[in-house]
């Protein structure tokens, strides 16, 4: 009897020691979320812009890594985002974009403006009517869709240069007698002024008339 209870017994222990014994290495702690950092901490977008954010997580352990949290936009209709953290801007306003994981937050403020668009140019000039060899300066001025205005460098022509040239910095040179319109291009929108040159005159002789050609002594004629 006492025999087969040794065996018993060694046979648990090897059967314990095949098993590789009691584990006694330490549980590793399991790390959490502390907090989560975006990107950036505010965007301003123009509407129909776009911009990718990218989120942080500060874990237990105090290391970090890059994470695909939960996304999204406390106001959809002035911005959305998608679940890879694109941002779109769709109306003027402000909205909040959070990144959630782990029971953490992470936000960025989202500011959206309106674009401003050219709306027309108007050109002017300092004379518009030259001789030839004569030179004028025009400039353009731009009104935008809010109501602003503003001096600009457009490209510049001219439907007769032959008449009038016009350089990149908008002085017209008036080159032969005629009518010519320069022109100012940006954004989509022109403007113009009629120049008009004159043939330069000049003084090609002088005569003289006298009502007497005979004089006496003291006499004097016109």
């Amino acid at each position: 009897m006492l025999r087969r209870h040794v065996s018993f017994l060694t046979i648990v222990a090897l059967i314990y020691t095949a098993c590789g014994g009691a584990d006694s290495s330490p549980t590793a702690p399991t790390l959490t979320i502390t907090s989560i950092a975006l990107s950036t901490s505010a965007v301003t977008l123009g509407v129909g812009d776009a911009v990718t954010l990218t989120a942080t997580a500060t874990y237990s352990d105090g290391t970090t890594a890059t994470i695909s949290p939960t996304w999204a936009s406390s106001d959809t209709s002035v911005a959305t985002v998608t679940t890879s953290g694109t941002v779109t801007a769709l109306a003027a306003g402000t909205t909040t974009i959070t990144a959630t994981s782990g029971g953490q937050t992470g936000s960025v403020v989202i500011t959206v403006t309106e674009v401003v668009s050219l709306l027309s140019v108007s050109v002017s000039a300092d004379a518009t009517s030259l001789t030839v060899g004569e030179t004028t300066t025009v400039t353009a001025t731009a009104t935008y869709s809010d109501d602003t205005t503003a001096t600009i460098s457009p490209a510049w022509g001219s439907s007769d240069s032959s008449v009038a040239s016009v350089s990149t910095t908008g002085t017209v040179t008036a080159n032969g007698a005629g009518t010519t319109t320069i022109t100012a291009t940006s954004g989509g929108q022109t403007g113009s002024v009629v120049i008009t040159v004159a043939e330069e005159v000049s003084l090609s002789s002088v005569s003289v008339s006298v009502a007497n050609a005979s004089l006496k002594v003291g006499e004097t004629t016109t």
